[in-house]
């Protein structure tokens, strides 16, 4: 966040912040003449801006429902996406055209990430603690040398990061978006209704 937003929300000044972060600074330099961005703003400064917002509250609120409504179509368009890309994998799964192959990739791949995730964690965590460690036959253990323990925690990330999707996508992913849906419609409903 920017250090002129947290300065703007420290004093008390949260529409104006919202302001700026949907219409930009330059319109509240318009109205009011300061320029909020700057790094430290004088008592005279805060008190004029304080003044603007109680004068021109219901605008500034009008700003942050546009900028709320905003995010909540963007967040529609990507549950429709979802769920665009959960029937066209159902319509895969149950037709009766398509071969066994297309039916089995993707879950064949899900596995395949969850379990490769598992062994590298495991053996990576072997790796690490072996420091003078030795296998049946006597011989040394090798010790992780630093880059390649940067890679391996970088791939280990990648694929955690694969797992929390495909768990969502698997188990989690369609009651979640109903209920936002349904959180969606009713905020929705009351800024309707408040108008």
């Amino acid at each position: 966040m920017a250090p002129f937003l947290v300065t703007l929300l420290s004093s008390g000044l949260r529409l104006i912040a919202n302001a700026v972060l949907v219409k930009g600074s330059e319109f509240i330099k318009e109205k009011t003449g300061i320029d909020v961005e700057h790094a430290t703003l004088t008592d005279s400064d805060t008190e004029k801006l304080r003044q603007f917002q109680a004068e021109h509250e219901e605008e500034l609120l009008r700003l942050q429902l546009e900028d709320n409504k905003l995010g909540l179509e963007e967040t529609k368009a990507y549950l429709v996406d979802v769920a665009d890309a959960r029937k066209n994998h159902t319509a895969v799964q149950t037709s009766a055209d398509a071969p066994w192959y297309v039916k089995a990739i993707q879950p064949a791949l899900a596995a395949f990430i969850v379990v490769a995730t598992v062994v590298l964690f495991g053996l990576f965590v072997y790796w690490s603690g072996n420091s003078g460690v030795h296998d049946k036959d006597g011989a040394p253990i090798p010790k992780l040398t630093d880059p390649q323990r940067e890679i391996m925690i970088y791939i280990l990330g990648v694929l955690s990061a694969a797992i929390t999707q495909i768990l969502g996508y698997y188990f989690g992913s369609s009651k979640g978006s109903a209920e936002k849906s349904r959180s969606m419609e009713t905020a929705l409903r009351n800024q309707s209704e408040a108008k």
